[in-house]
């Protein structure tokens, strides 16, 4: 009976590690949201794979630190994250100076 006990345990220890290892089942987006906000108030994005969640989507971080889940294939999805991709893009190309003659 100890040895049942045993392994239980061991593996309801290696599911929760593999859970966390991967970002947790919490953090995942269980259904898309129709949520549309302004550009100006997302930070980032990143997307989410069907390896570790239960559906594919775009997660976007509002400033204050939501999220809020994406279909992939609508356009204010692509058209947010083409914008975030641009600010980003001006973020690492504006620490050099352009010199002026």
């Amino acid at each position: 009976m100890t040895s049942l006990a045993f392994v239980s345990l061991l593996l309801v220890a290696i599911v929760v590690s593999t859970a966390s290892a991967k970002g947790g089942i919490a953090s995942c987006c269980r259904k898309l949201s129709k949520t549309q906000i302004h550009r100006d108030l997302l930070k980032s994005y990143y997307k989410q794979d069907t390896q570790s969640c239960p559906i594919y989507a775009v997660v976007f971080t509002t400033v204050r630190g939501i999220r809020i889940c994406g279909d992939p294939d609508r356009v204010w999805t692509k058209t947010s994250m083409a914008y975030l991709d641009g600010k980003d893009w001006q973020r690492q190309h504006s620490t050099f100076p352009t010199r002026r003659r």
